[in-house]
């Protein structure tokens, strides 16, 4: 994807007093990406995991079964936000993981285990793109950044897509500066791939516009075509789906959302679009998912956001006769593209239209930093360190509440852990019997969606049948909804079970007559 860096013709980056031996810098690269395995991977059974995250595992399943013949292939993902079927690709990548190991824990181990590799493309792109200490130093942030860890410990499609980009910023380097032409078809290939995981990577065809312009002495037919080819390829399955269904899924493109945007002021949007990519640089807005931040964690965003921009402007400045000013200028508007194109659109902002962003805003905090050092590189140190032990705070803060509670308020709700725990519970209780397991704040008493899923995972879609059920399972979820009094006299005297922030307490039924 990347080719050979021995082009004479092709300026170091690197070109700066020694501070660091290479062996040192490979010992503190590989201490970076011990932490970020560590922050990813630790109590990653304490994961979100709600309707989406069982659904992604749903559909990966059943690609497994058509590869044996037992299912029709899946030919779109999971629903997107503006109310059209998301392509396939992420669900065909997370069967590679299941088919290894048939556990929802095998793709999420897979989606943390490529964010870990997307820290250490960061550092592979600052090393060619800027300096060692940029290269380190946006690795470490990346490692640390709270919004990062966060997206990289859940089965969500957009957590992949750090990866992706990554490649596809070594990609441009590529064909920008050591003018290799085959790297235009990984562009346009990676491009199309990151547009199926998320479809807010569309605002790479703007990215792709300013590449081809830049390089466009080294744009051959033939590399132009097979990456053309290879795109339409990846889309095969959906357009497969949208001649089945004459497009009918999407009639109401964005309905749902553009309902919503009426009923939020312009004004409001503009500013989330605003505030949004300066959050997720530091742990700003953490609240939606954990229901609580420290009051310092907006005023720690707004400088590791406000200097992740201030340093790529800076870079174009300072080398505006570089070769490598192109690749840093595409860097640059990169950043402002994602809240240009919400502001366009009218759509409401969401925190993770913007992991778009990684890892290109820790190139630009880092580069900031080492600016604001100057010569003095102990200068620059201390100030990745500060910003480092804030990401550090605000990562134990978030840890300590899921850990400690088994989960989290807000959007988090209870770990998937403890979930699991219960639908254990239930099919230990009844090995050769059906049984009845709902949700109380579930009128019509049906199971929200990852419960059914781990239901039928676990039962591997049989259910037990024949006599009638014996028992009843009523479901609380402490982070949800709380027992009424009434509830509280209808409950006394059941048996129960507590798992985490989860109470499952045991209905006895009578057996219906045969």
């Amino acid at each position: 994807m990347s080719g050979p860096t021995s082009n004479p013709s092709a300026p170091s980056p690197t070109a700066e007093p020694i501070w660091l031996s290479r062996r040192a810098e490979r010992a503190v690269l590989l201490a970076i990406l011990a932490v970020a395995a560590l922050a990813r991977w630790w109590r990653l059974d304490l994961m979100e995991f709600k309707a989406d995250e069982a659904q992604a595992c749903r559909l990966a399943y059943q690609v497994i079964d058509a590869l044996r013949g037992d299912a029709p292939l899946p030919l779109t993902g999971l629903m997107a936000s503006v109310t059209v079927p998301n392509p396939p690709l992420f669900i065909y990548i997370l069967a590679l993981p299941l088919l290894v190991w048939p556990n929802p824990l095998a793709a999420a181990l897979f989606i943390a285990g490529a964010n870990v590799a997307a820290v250490a493309v960061c550092y592979l792109i600052g090393r060619r793109y800027f300096s060692p200490f940029v290269a380190l130093g946006a690795a470490a942030l990346y490692a640390l950044a709270p919004w990062a860890v966060i997206f990289s410990r859940k089965i969500w499609a957009q957590d992949f897509l750090p990866i992706v980009i990554g490649c596809f910023v070594l990609a441009a380097h590529s064909f920008l500066i050591d003018r290799q032409p085959r790297s235009l078809a990984w562009l346009l290939i990676l491009a199309a791939a990151a547009v199926q995981i998320h479809f807010s990577a569309l605002i790479l065809a703007g990215v792709l516009v300013v590449l081809f312009v830049a390089g466009r002495s080294a744009v051959r037919i033939r590399w132009l075509g097979i990456g053309l080819a290879a795109s339409l390829a990846l889309y095969a399955p959906y357009f497969l789906h949208f001649v089945r269904t004459h497009g009918a899924d999407f009639a109401h493109l964005g309905g749902w959302q553009n309902e919503s945007a009426r009923l939020m002021p312009a004004g409001q949007r503009l500013l989330l679009a605003l505030r949004y990519p300066l959050s997720v640089t530091g742990a700003d807005e953490t609240a939606i998912l954990v229901g609580a931040q420290p009051a310092w964690a907006l005023p720690f965003a707004l400088a590791t956001g406000l200097g992740a921009w201030a340093g790529m402007i800076w870079l174009c400045v300072r080398d505006g006769s570089s070769p490598l000013f192109s690749a840093r200028l595409m860097a640059a508007i990169w950043l402002v593209l994602p809240t240009l194109g919400l502001a366009l659109s009218g759509a409401i902002p969401s925190p993770h239209y913007f992991i778009i962003l990684y890892p290109l805003a820790f190139l630009g905090l880092a580069a900031a930093l080492e600016k604001l050092g100057g010569q003095r590189r102990a200068v620059s140190i201390a100030l990745l360190a500060i910003c480092l032990l804030g990401y550090a705070g605000l990562d134990a803060a978030i840890f300590q509440t899921v850990a400690e509670r088994g989960g989290a308020p807000a959007d988090y709700g209870a770990a998937y852990a403890h979930k699991l725990a219960a639908v254990d519970f239930a099919l230990a209780e009844n090995p050769d019997r059906p049984f009845l397991f709902s949700d109380g704040s579930n009128p019509r008493g049906t199971l929200p969606p990852e419960y059914q899923f781990l239901v039928d995972w676990k039962t591997h879609g049989h259910a037990p049948v024949g006599p009638s059920p014996t028992r009843a399972y009523l479901l609380l979820d402490s982070f949800r909804s709380t027992l009424s009094p009434a509830g509280e006299n209808a409950t006394k005297g059941l048996r129960r079970s507590q798992f985490g922030p989860l109470t499952v307490f045991v209905v006895p039924l009578r057996p219906s007559p045969p």
